[in-house]
């Protein structure tokens, strides 16, 4: 019979100060051990796919433990602007675990958040804490869920859940047959959840096409919101929705990117070539690029889809420039004047005019300028931190961004800009002729809606003239 001990966890700030942080702990036999009354990474019904992840634990102040006499290796985390410290450590005992910024975005007045949250709401404000992000989009109506029932949308949808951090609580998800279209800030539900009937996937259902309930929302727009979220270009109808409904921001960091793996599949949506198109990171920046080049510039986004994928809140996060304080519609505001970078590790700064510069948790791998959906400027950095100035001729593009890659063997950690536009012309014929091909392989599906199609259709073939 083995006796329990008691293992003590205390993750601390610089100052010294006991801080929410995300914890895991690994015992020498390959289990990995909780601790007790912390809120569990993996929610209740979720598949345990083996992500360490899945396994950790999230607390603030104090962590007990009951677990077996030994040798323990404990790795806290407390966002992506924080070390990442491991620590092997002997049970019984009482470990301070010290965590220090390598940078301070919110002091260049660069505000996180992640667009992407499947958590519940009574949760969130201790994952918002635990992560050090100031701002998490929470999706309270997803298919067939919806959390107020009958119930009107509160009118208190911004909640204020500690200093620098918020949520918003009334926004919706339709993800079915044709992609993921995410609306922000409903005054009134969609009525999603009627939609699919019982026994049928989610994935199967067409009908209604999802456009249908982006218009719906934004026939409730003031201002800025309800806002519009294409969750990630690899979508079916994503070149249907760019045509016809244009989003406010697209997922250029969006939930295949996960801490411990890539997920490396279209799940229900278009394949991609993967003889041109090994890696999916690629291939969804691919995407992106060929809207970009038709003069598309939706800024991009990031969201990690906690609750569903195998990743904390805030893993993928965008970073907001603001001037002053914080407020959501500041930050929705900075996002559509295209003010944002997005990332899951390293850190960017882009001046389009001629200086660059990278600095990164882990070790950079590379720094590349694009244009046009080219790489036109690369560096090989050695070490965590470069800058540089750079030459770009301006009559040569019609739009410029840059993004750097951190080291990492198991997945793919990024930074990238939103576009910047350029004085030169591109020709855009070959990108509107690609997704007029992807338009017209969707209408060969017989339970899609062709005529919706055929509007889009108008759009690229005027654009291949």
């Amino acid at each position: 019979m083995i006796l329990a001990s008691i293992l003590v966890l205390i993750a601390r700030d610089e100052s010294g100060k006991p801080i929410a942080a995300r914890f895991e702990v690994h015992g020498a036999d390959g289990k990995m051990y909780q601790a007790e009354g912390s809120l569990p990474s993996r929610p209740p019904g979720r598949l345990d796919t083996g992500s360490p992840y899945l396994r950790s634990f999230v607390s603030k102040g104090t962590a007990t433990l009951d677990v077996p006499p030994g040798r323990y290796r404990v790795v806290v985390e407390h966002g992506l602007e924080y070390e990442r410290v491991t620590r092997d450590v002997e049970a019984p005992g009482r470990v301070d675990l010290t965590l220090k910024p390598w940078v301070r975005m919110r002091e260049k007045g660069w505000w996180s958040g992640d667009m992407h949250v499947h958590r519940p709401m009574a949760d969130t404000p201790l994952l918002l804490d635990a992560e050090d992000l100031n701002f998490g989009v929470v999706f309270t109506m997803w298919n067939r869920q919806n959390v107020w029932g009958d119930q009107p949308l509160p009118s208190d949808w911004i909640r204020k859940t500690g200093e620098h951090r918020w949520m918003t609580v009334t926004n919706a998800e339709d993800e079915r047959g044709g992609g993921a279209w995410m609306m922000h800030g409903l005054k009134s539900p969609l009525g999603l959840e009627h939609v699919v009937p019982p026994g049928q996937p989610v994935t199967e259902s067409w009908s209604p096409p999802g456009i249908e309930f982006v218009r719906k929302a934004r026939a409730q727009r003031q201002a800025l919101f309800p806002w519009f979220d294409l969750e990630k270009p690899i979508w079916w109808e994503a070149p249907v929705m760019m045509a016809l409904e244009p989003p406010d921001s697209m997922g250029l960091l969006n939930n295949h990117y996960d801490q411990y793996a890539m997920y490396d599949n279209e799940a229900w949506a278009r394949k991609r070539d993967t003889a041109r198109f090994p890696s999916f990171s690629d291939y969804s920046l691919h995407l992106m690029y060929r809207y970009w080049n038709l003069g598309w510039m939706v800024p991009p986004s990031a969201g990690a889809a906690s609750g569903v994928l195998p990743n904390p809140v805030g893993y993928n996060r965008m970073y907001v420039k603001l001037d002053g304080d914080f407020s959501v519609e500041k930050w929705y505001e900075g996002v559509r004047a295209g003010r944002v970078m997005v990332s899951n590790g390293p850190i960017l700064f882009f001046d389009p005019k001629g200086r660059i510069e990278a600095t990164s948790r882990d070790d950079l791998d590379r720094v590349e300028i694009v244009a046009n959906g080219k790489v036109i400027q690369s560096w090989k950095p050695q070490g965590k931190r470069f800058r540089a100035s750079f030459k770009v001729d301006p009559a040569q593009h019609s739009w410029i961004a840059a993004r750097c890659f951190a080291k990492n063997s198991l997945t793919v950690r990024l930074a990238h800009t939103g576009p910047f536009k350029l004085n030169g012309k591109w020709d855009y014929r070959e990108d509107a002729r690609y997704f007029r091909e992807w338009i017209e392989e969707l209408q060969r599906n017989p339970k899609t809606p062709g005529a919706l199609y055929e509007q889009a259709l108008k759009v690229y073939r005027e654009l291949e003239k």
